[in-house]
């Protein structure tokens, strides 16, 4: 007897390997095509903000107040920038001069290091 016949679990795996058709993937979400999109409901917007640019500097400070802003630091659990804002506003909330336009001489300089 001639063995011509291949087993039936042969023709399983070989057809398995090949597919007669390509599949088709579709365009559409598999979450929107079982549940269905909402229409009605917009998208929020949603806008990236700009990271906020600081400006590292340094400064000498006495040991009494170098103390002062590290304890406030530690009790208020505030950054030292955010010390420091705070009581730069609040310095110059009666300071006009802090607000004039400088000079173009000067205003070129502080453009300049304000850029790099």
């Amino acid at each position: 007897m001639s063995n011509n016949k291949k087993s039936s679990k042969g023709d399983l795996i070989g057809n398995m390997r090949k597919s007669a058709l390509p599949l088709a993937i579709p365009s559409t979400p598999t979450n929107d095509l079982v549940y269905g999109t909402p229409e009605s409901v917009p998208a929020p917007a949603f806008e990236v903000p700009e990271p906020i640019r600081r400006i590292v500097f340094t400064n000498e400070l006495t040991p009494e107040r170098y103390a002062q802003v590290q304890q406030y630091k530690y009790w208020g659990r505030l950054e030292i920038r955010e010390i420091i804002d705070q009581a730069l506003e609040a310095f110059f909330a009666d300071k006009p001069d802090a607000n004039r336009t400088l000079p173009e001489k000067e205003a070129i300089k502080l453009s300049k290091k304000l850029r790099s």
